[in-house]
């Protein structure tokens, strides 16, 4: 454990376990990275959806949009994730296309605290190393065009579904962190 997270498992951020915490955002937005020790500090238990769909199928999230399309890997996402929200006291990362779903951005509003990790398609490329496990992206020349219009399809669904957004583009992860936590911190100061 670093320093940084001694410090924020000290302080307590009363969550209310009648609700769930959701990330959302691009790939490379670091919702994985951030979600991991804001689980750790806030005592959630973790949920990477991509990595629980994996684990559930025995197959690779690029092995299954292969083999099955885009359109039923959203199927399997939203039957997933619709009920594992269901439960309290957990914290989501979500994969980059679950706002694609309706009835995903209705979960996001209203079973818990969405934030947005908002990040330019020019920053996402940068952090970025591993497009071969990111199906949409395996076939792109133009990694940030590729990027660009993705979020050019979602950007609005991720605006809609967030409760807070949070620009990652100048920021590290330790600080993303500290900003989800100031936010819980005068959100519950003011219930």
């Amino acid at each position: 454990m670093d320093t940084d997270e001694k410090i924020t498992a000290k302080i307590q951020y009363p969550t209310p376990s009648t609700q769930n915490l959701f990330l959302i955002g691009m790939m490379g937005s670091w919702k994985s990275t951030v979600g991991r020790k804001l689980a750790v500090a806030l005592d959630l238990e973790f949920i990477d959806t991509d990595d629980a769909i994996e684990e559930v199928t025995e197959m690779k999230v690029a092995d299954l949009f292969q083999e099955f399309g885009e359109e039923k890997f959203r199927e399997m996402e939203t039957a997933f994730f619709v009920e594992k929200s269901k439960q309290n006291g957990q914290l989501f990362s979500t994969g980059g296309g679950v706002v694609l779903s309706a009835e995903n951005r209705s979960v996001l509003q209203k079973n818990g605290i969405t934030f947005l990790l908002d990040a330019s398609p020019q920053t996402l490329a940068s952090r970025i190393h591993n497009t071969s496990k990111r199906p949409l992206l395996t076939d792109s020349d133009n990694l940030e065009e590729r990027l660009q219009l993705i979020w050019d399809e979602r950007h609005q669904f991720y605006l809609d579904s967030a409760h807070h957004v949070i620009s990652t583009d100048d920021l590290e992860p330790p600080q993303v962190l500290d900003e989800i936590l100031k936010i819980l911190e005068v959100s519950s100061a003011e219930h």
